[in-house]
């Protein structure tokens, strides 16, 4: 007779042996699907892109183009198959592309989804009509903003970013640092596909300083909002923005301070008057480092005894960058590095002969 207790082991190792060959069974299941569903997409995308191509030549007029793509409803898989173009396309051939979109149902599949689709079909629905520049859309996409769930928000803040209109910006941005957990430079990667016309809207908004100071909705950080216009007006090189952005210095606080100098870099070019002595001396360590990188925009040498101090300051970062910056700076430089390298201060003398060994310039922080 077998011991009851043995009996029960045996049953729920029988179970346990069961779940998992059912579970092993689904798995190679769904990829044998997953693959068979790939092969067949590819199969259809070449077809549709014998299609499209000869409609974009203009061998093939619109409503042939889209009864050929048409006839297959996947609007998923139309979607995959269209999204690299509409990456890249401008002009006539994204308004062509965009029309033979409308011709096939597809903008009208995503716009019903936007409006009743779940959460994820929602979120896909918002990045799809961004990207085809749906205008008419905007409304709903703005209403997305104020949802409560992050994943929303960043699809709508997407969506609106690609749209092509420039107005709903300040929302989207309010949104993306209000309502999600995006950081300044997450929020300003999204921000930045509303395009270089967004800088003179930014401008406008940084010389009003009530407008800086006061609180955003959804208890945004008015510091934060301010530093993502800043970081943006860098990514885009608005060198209008100097004189302004210079202004600015003179009252910022040390974080926006930093984001000053950093649009400085991206620029590429700093305010005619500006004095950098206060930066390369301020007690701040970010603000030293990101004003040394600045000096190498002008190469004034009436701030190389300043460097110089620099290659002894307590961390290592300012260090590194004032002695890159002595070795770009002819034979002055050169040389103060080479009297470094002998000088009994171990930090300074570390780090000249470091730079004056280096062959290349490493990443910058």
């Amino acid at each position: 007779m077998i011991d009851p207790y043995l009996n029960t082991l045996l049953n729920i190792i029988a179970v346990l042996a069961a779940v998992i060959i059912v579970l092993l069974a689904s798995m190679v299941l769904i990829r044998l699907f997953s693959a068979l569903n790939k092969k067949k997409y590819r199969l259809k995308a070449r077809e549709w892109e014998e299609i499209y191509l000869n409609y974009l030549h203009g061998d093939l007029d619109l409503e042939k183009a889209a009864a050929q793509m048409g006839a297959d409803k996947r609007y998923y898989w139309l979607w995959n198959f269209f999204a690299p173009y509409l990456e890249v396309l401008e002009g006539s051939d994204f308004d062509k592309t965009k029309a033979l979109c409308r011709e096939i149902g597809l903008i009208d599949y995503y716009k019903k989804k936007l409006r009743r689709g779940g959460t994820a079909g929602k979120a896909v629905a918002a990045r799809v009509l961004g990207a085809l520049r749906c205008r008419e859309s905007v409304a709903e996409m703005l209403k997305l903003l104020q949802s409560k769930n992050e994943l929303l928000v960043q699809a709508a803040a997407q969506g609106l970013a690609k749209s092509g209109e420039p107005g709903p910006f300040f929302q989207a941005a309010r949104a993306l640092l209000g309502n999600t957990f995006f950081t300044y430079e997450g929020a300003a990667e999204i921000l930045a596909d509303f395009g270089k016309k967004i800088c003179p809207h930014i401008a406008r908004f940084l010389e009003d300083e009530t407008a800086q100071a006061a609180p955003g909705e959804n208890g945004v950080d008015p510091s934060a909002y301010r530093s993502v216009m800043i970081d943006l007006l860098g990514f885009f090189k608005y060198r209008e923005a100097l004189p302004l952005l210079q202004k600015m210095l003179t009252q910022a606080d040390e974080e926006t301070t930093v984001h000053i100098l950093k649009a400085f870099i991206n620029i590429g070019e700093l305010p005619a008057e500006l004095d950098l002595k206060p930066y390369l001396e301020h007690p701040y360590w970010v603000v030293r480092n990101f004003s040394v990188r600045a000096w190498k925009l002008t190469d004034d040498r009436q701030y190389l005894p300043i460097l110089e101090k620099l290659l002894s300051d307590r961390n290592w970062w300012v260090r590194f960058h004032a002695a890159e910056a002595l070795r770009g700076a002819g034979r002055p430089g050169l040389e103060i590095l080479q009297r470094k390298t002998a000088a009994g201060d171990q930090a300074a003398a570390s780090i000249s002969s470091y730079a004056l060994s280096r062959n290349e310039v490493q990443p910058q922080l």
